[in-house]
């Protein structure tokens, strides 16, 4: 009776913070104690649910480092597989949740600390159990923003980055979403929303991966405006052996890159190192540089920045622009340096 009681206040005071939030977020839960990520090359803790699972009422077990949400008041159970549910992809356990009859919309969510303006891919095997065909919409997501996620809401943020739906049937499938983050958090989210008929419901994940990426295809996006700004500065660049070798600095940490082109140089050009500035209309538009290659994005995020282009020949001219990308507003957005090139002279 006690246990009774005090469940009634808890579920009493979780309803009046919905209310008083006024939001999609809901009752936001309080973190479980902290684990360690154990994986070099997988950013989330806990991702495969063998670092144990944390008591939550009514009666649920989530897995270390992961917290449930749930849209409404159908609520799932939350747990860990059982001998009578036994069912995992890798490892001895996994994370169920289960209800008879009645369809929820939920899963489970974890904050991760990144850099922003950096891509990121977010994989998670799922399987889903149910009646005989009914769709479970299940998918992943990643939120850019790293917000927090809660019980009884009433909505999604709109701008959740999400996954293919797919739904495994008695079956373990994987699910993969990947992208920008626009904070130092993201949050990676999984969810399911079955179709509704009297059956019992039953979604397991396991195995999660987050990763970082370069940016795909390994080329920053392209800036909205060409015109040089002062966030990228100090560009130095100069022959050794074979190689150019640019370095440059930026006012702010951010993710770097060069963009260029090669091209041979007629013997009467002007010798040695030519800066020239971008090309401006007589209605002052910027002439985008049309520079096909790329060396490697430098997502150290960090202000000095150095790039090598490699294997030049004599009399060769390479054209190039620096980019950089950060946060500015709560957006990423990419920025350009004046156009430089350079001749490789004998």
């Amino acid at each position: 009776m006690k246990r009774q009681l005090w469940f009634t206040l808890t579920l009493i005071a979780l309803i009046v913070l919905v209310g008083a939030s006024g939001g999609p977020v809901g009752a936001v839960e309080i973190y479980p104690p902290e684990i360690q990520q154990t994986q070099p090359d997988n950013l989330l803790v806990n991702p495969g649910m063998e670092d144990g699972f944390y008591w939550e009422p009514p009666n649920h077990f989530v897995a270390n480092g992961w917290l449930r949400w749930w849209l409404g008041e159908d609520i799932p159970e939350y747990d860990d597989v059982r001998a009578w549910r036994p069912w995992r992809y890798d490892g001895e356990h996994a994370q169920v949740y289960f209800r008879w009859g009645v369809p929820y919309t939920a899963g489970i969510y974890q904050k991760v600390n990144v850099r922003p303006c950096t891509y990121y891919r977010f994989t998670m095997y799922g399987r889903n159990h149910s009646g005989e065909g009914i769709n479970h919409h299940a998918k992943i997501g990643i939120d850019p923003l790293g917000r927090d996620y809660g019980l009884y809401m009433s909505s999604l943020p709109g701008d959740v980055v999400w996954s293919p739906e797919k739904t495994y049937f008695y079956t373990w499938g994987l699910h993969e979403v990947e992208a920008e983050s626009r904070s130092d958090w993201i949050t990676v989210i999984t969810y399911v929303s079955p179709d509704s008929q009297y059956t019992p419901y039953d979604t397991f994940w396991d195995a999660g991966t987050l990763t970082e990426l370069p940016p795909p295809p390994g080329r920053l996006p392209e800036p909205s405006d060409w015109t040089p700004t002062a966030f990228i500065g100090d560009i130095k660049a100069y022959f050794q052996d074979n190689d150019l070798i640019i370095e440059w600095k930026t006012a702010g940490p951010a993710t770097s890159q060069i963009w260029y082109d090669v091209k041979y140089t007629p013997l009467w050009s002007y010798k040695w190192h030519v800066y020239l500035p971008l090309v401006m209309s007589a209605q002052h538009e910027i002439v985008i540089p049309d520079l096909p290659q790329y060396t490697p994005a430098d997502t150290s995020d960090r202000t000095e920045h150095r790039a090598v282009i490699e294997g030049l020949y004599w009399y060769q001219q390479v054209t190039f622009v620096v980019l950089a990308r950060h946060l500015v507003g709560g957006e990423c957005v990419t920025e350009a340096s004046t156009v430089h090139i350079s001749t490789f002279w004998p």
